[in-house]
């Protein structure tokens, strides 16, 4: 059975070209935020007690100095 029907592609609407497609993008950032976070969240709580501990220590040592200065 031969269709007789044209099989051409509609143009698309107009404006649609300046329209970006902004949920795709969305959804890409949304899972390369949260899926690293999911996938590494146990080891991530181990690093940030080591980086508040070296800040505590960094602020431990700047402390005199920062008194010195401004206090």
């Amino acid at each position: 059975m031969k269709d007789e029907r044209p099989h051409t592609q509609l143009p698309p609407p107009d404006g649609s070209e300046d329209r970006p497609d902004g949920f795709i993008s969305l959804a890409i950032l949304a899972f390369a935020v949260v899926g690293p976070l999911i996938y590494f969240g146990p080891q991530l709580g181990a690093i940030e007690a080591w980086l508040i501990d070296g800040y505590r220590m960094i602020d431990s040592w700047a402390a005199p100095i920062r008194e010195l200065v401004f206090g």
